[in-house]
């Protein structure tokens, strides 16, 4: 896609999405309902909003802790569904019509500033100590503050790693690569080397959706780019951030190491190719490694991990991912949630999910406890990866920014000029 192209498509559709975030902050303010006061017994019972999905396998056990060292307050779980735009959807139809009826909300990281802006989470910033704070990921917390107050806490923490076939370059004699164009070359000496039609160079997530924002992001960002600038304006025609979207372009276009399915693939697509042994490198997040590591996968032990790779004279910027819990600013017990939040952010309550779950927590003391350390022998390159991810850009609009990138990110990989 040509310079012009694509600043012409961002100014085109401007416009529209500041009218759309301008209708959803104004929201907030129109509509309200009654609030609810739940009793179970002597306690209070306050309501936990979250995903359907793995991660929470062992949430009934930290609940029950929770309200044996709190039997004043009982905590029931509220499921929604797995896709994260009907979550989105799900909070902010409820909390613009300032719904009390729950009380602790499970956000993505993308989400927080959103909801901050139009006074749907409420301020922390009293009631979580500093100390608490100073432990948990530096990278995923600055997405909590706004305007010097805390509105959130990360939960667990994610970030882009680069998966590679151990067994393949060890072969060849090759080590993982530090830079783009050094995977770029590896991919080719292994593809030549191996002439088999069936392997594939590098997958990553090229579907239009936020994965591909993040992958787009790493190679933009690792090339001294952004999509916005510290001031807020658009740097998409910035010579660094074009120079990446063309590499990213070329790579399915010129290079053919990455296949053109690569718009249809999305995170577990993506690992289903690599795990299956038909892919040399992947994009993708931590999750993937102890499936891959499972006895009855084909990569177990062929495969390792290692930062997102960069251009000469710059660094890996993997993409912040994670979800982090928040308040209802509608919610009749605004302590008792406050509470609730501060026990799910403890170190001993992390490493419990952790062992129990595998999710990587925010805490970073746990990484280093002994039993984690048996029970979870990541690569000791994990560590730094999580202490160098980047947030996505930190502002209310997010997601209207993310829309518009999209389509176009979508266009720049499948060639569309």
């Amino acid at each position: 896609m040509h310079r012009h192209e694509l600043l012409c498509s961002v100014r085109r559709r401007a416009p529209a999405a500041v009218c759309v975030a301008l209708v959803c902050a104004m929201l907030a303010g129109f509509a309200c309902a009654g609030r609810r006061s739940e009793k179970a017994g002597d306690a209070t019972a306050i309501i936990f909003k979250h995903a359907k999905h793995p991660r929470y396998a062992y949430l009934g056990k930290l609940i029950e802790q929770f309200e044996q060292e709190n039997p004043g307050i009982r905590v029931r779980e509220e499921v929604l569904p797995a896709s994260t735009d009907e979550q989105h959807q799900f909070y902010v139809m409820n909390l613009a019509a300032r719904s009390p009826d729950f009380d602790v909300l499970d956000m993505d990281v993308i989400w927080i500033q959103e909801f901050a802006r139009a006074g749907w989470i409420s301020e922390l910033t009293p009631y979580v100590p500093a100390k608490e704070l100073s432990r948990l990921n530096r990278a995923a917390l600055q997405a909590d503050w706004q305007n010097e107050k805390l509105y959130a806490v990360p939960w667990f923490v994610d970030g882009g790693v680069l998966y590679y076939r151990k067994d393949l370059l060890g072969k060849y004699g090759l080590s993982p690569p530090k830079t783009f164009p050094e995977l770029v070359k590896i991919a080719r000496t292994i593809l030549n080397g191996e002439a088999d039609p069936r392997l594939l160079g590098f997958v990553w997530q090229g579907m239009q959706y936020e994965g591909l924002v993040c992958a787009a992001l790493e190679m933009i960002r690792g090339n001294g780019g952004d999509v916005l600038r510290k001031n807020g304006e658009l740097a998409l025609t910035d010579t660094a951030t074009l120079e990446a979207l063309h590499f990213m372009s070329d790579l399915v276009r010129r290079d053919g190491v990455t296949p053109p399915l690569v718009t249809t693939l999305n995170e577990e697509a993506a690992r289903h190719i690599f795990q299956s042994g038909r892919a040399i490198f992947m994009r993708n997040w931590p999750y993937a490694w102890n499936l891959l590591n499972k006895p009855n996968s084909p990569m177990a032990g062929r495969a390792g991990l290692t930062a997102i790779p960069h251009f000469a004279g710059h660094a890996s910027a993997p993409t912040l991912g994670g979800f982090h819990l928040g308040v209802n600013a509608f919610s009749p017990h605004q302590e008792q949630a406050r509470e609730f939040v501060r026990f799910m952010i403890r170190e001993n309550v992390q490493k419990q999910n952790f062992l129990n779950v595998g999710v990587l927590p925010a805490h970073a003391d746990v990484y280093q406890d002994p039993e984690v350390k048996r029970a979870f022998p990541f690569p000791p390159e994990l560590l730094n990866i999580l202490e160098q991810v980047q947030p996505r850009p930190v502002t209310p609009y997010y997601l209207m920014i993310s829309q518009i990138l999209q389509p176009e990110l979508s266009a720049v990989v499948a060639g569309v000029r």
